[in-house]
C-alpha cells in the first residue's frame, strides 16, 4: 500500500514534467507580414471572417463625390518592437488594370508598421474618372520581402477557427475592384412611368437635384420607409424634373442623353423641346 501511494502521488508530477516538455514556444528575430482585412463575423461571438479583396462602385455615392478611400489591412508575425519598420507594398502591374494619376492615388513608399503595433492600414484614393462608367479596374497589391520582414506565406485559411475547413485567400496580394456601373433601380417602375424610359444619365440627374444616394433608390429605403423614393415623393420628383427641364429646354440649353437625344419624361410630363429643333 505504501508502495502504491507513493506511485500515485508521482503520478502528477511526471504528467506535469511532459506537458511542459510538450509545450513549443515561438522565440525568433524573424517577422514576417501579409495581409489579413476582414473582421468579426458575429457581434460577441470571437469568429472573423477575412477576405483578400474589395469592390466598390461610385454609384453608390452621391454625384458631386469625387474621389473614395479604401484600404488593404497587414499584419505581422514575430515579435512588436519599440521602432518603425518600414514594409515593401508594390503594385502587380501585370495583374491591375487601374491607371496611377487617372484612377487612383497612393503612397506606397512610406508604408510603415509603427513601434510598439503589429499592423497597418495600407490606404488607397480611388478617383472618379468618366472610364469609370463602362469598364471596371483592377489594383492588386503586392507585399514582398525586405530588410524588417519575410513574406512566411501566400495563401492562408479565410477565417480564424482553427477547425474550419473552407476555402484559402491570397495572403501576399490583395485586390480592389472598382467601377461606376448603374442598373435600373426597381423603384423606377414600381411606382409609374412619371419619369419615363430610365437611363444612367436621367438617374444621376434626379440624383443631383434631389440629393439622393444609392440607399434612396433601394428596396431597403422603401421598405424601412427612411428613404426619399417614396410613391408620393416619386410624383413630386417628376413635376420638378419636368420644371428644371422645361426651363433649360426654354433657355436653349436642353438637356441631352448620352445618345444626344433629348431628356423626355413620362406622359403627362413631357418636355416641349419644339424650340430646340
Amino acid at each position: 500500500m505504501r508502495k502504491l501511494l507513493y506511485i500515485l502521488m508521482a503520478m502528477p508530477l511526471v504528467f506535469l514534467s511532459c506537458n511542459e516538455d510538450e509545450i513549443v514556444t515561438f522565440d525568433s528575430d524573424d517577422a514576417g507580414i501579409y495581409f489579413q482585412s476582414g473582421g468579426q463575423r458575429y457581434f460577441f461571438i470571437n469568429i472573423d471572417d477575412y477576405v483578400d479583396s474589395t469592390y466598390y462602385s461610385f454609384s453608390e455615392e452621391a454625384d458631386g463625390v469625387t474621389e473614395h478611400v479604401l484600404s488593404a489591412r497587414l499584419r505581422t508575425l514575430g515579435k512588436v518592437r519599440d521602432y518603425d519598420r518600414k514594409v515593401r507594398v508594390v503594385v502587380d502591374t501585370e495583374n491591375s488594370t487601374a491607371i496611377e494619376g487617372t484612377h487612383f492615388r497612393a503612397d506606397l513608399n512610406n508604408i510603415v508598421i509603427p513601434a510598439g503595433a503589429s499592423e497597418v492600414q495600407v490606404p488607397v484614393t480611388f478617383l472618379r474618372h468618366p472610364s469609370l462608367l463602362e469598364q471596371e479596374v483592377i489594383l492588386m497589391l503586392k507585399v514582398e520581402d525586405n530588410e524588417n520582414f519575410k513574406v512566411p506565406f501566400e495563401r492562408q485559411k479565410n477565417t480564424n477557427v482553427y477547425y474550419a475547413t473552407g476555402d484559402t485567400i491570397r495572403a501576399n496580394r490583395y485586390v480592389f475592384a472598382v467601377n461606376e456601373f448603374y442598373s435600373e433601380p426597381a423603384l423606377w417602375t414600381m411606382f409609374g412611368s412619371a419619369c419615363g424610359t430610365w437611363s444612367v444619365k436621367k438617374q444621376r440627374l434626379m440624383s443631383q437635384l434631389f440629393e439622393l444616394n444609392s440607399y434612396d433608390w433601394s428596396l431597403d429605403g422603401w421598405r424601412n420607409g427612411d428613404g426619399k423614393v417614396l410613391p408620393m415623393r416619386f410624383t413630386y420628383f417628376a413635376i420638378k424634373m419636368r420644371i428644371y427641364l422645361q426651363g433649360m429646354a426654354d433657355a436653349g440649353t436642353p438637356v441631352t442623353e448620352a445618345d444626344g437625344s433629348f431628356m423626355q419624361l413620362g406622359p403627362g410630363y413631357e418636355i416641349d423641346y419644339s424650340n430646340c429643333m
